[in-house]
């Protein structure tokens, strides 16, 4: 992160952190409607 200098900055990370939590959240609602029977 630090080699950026300066063009990173922390909200600019910000903005892909809906993206992220949805990538997220469908992975696990994909394992659970594959593998939902082995629970």
């Amino acid at each position: 992160m630090g080699a950026a200098h300066g063009k990173y900055t922390f909200f600019g990370h910000l903005k892909w952190m809906p993206i992220i939590a949805l990538g997220y959240a469908a992975s696990i609602a994909t394992h659970l409607a594959i593998n939902g029977h082995l629970f």
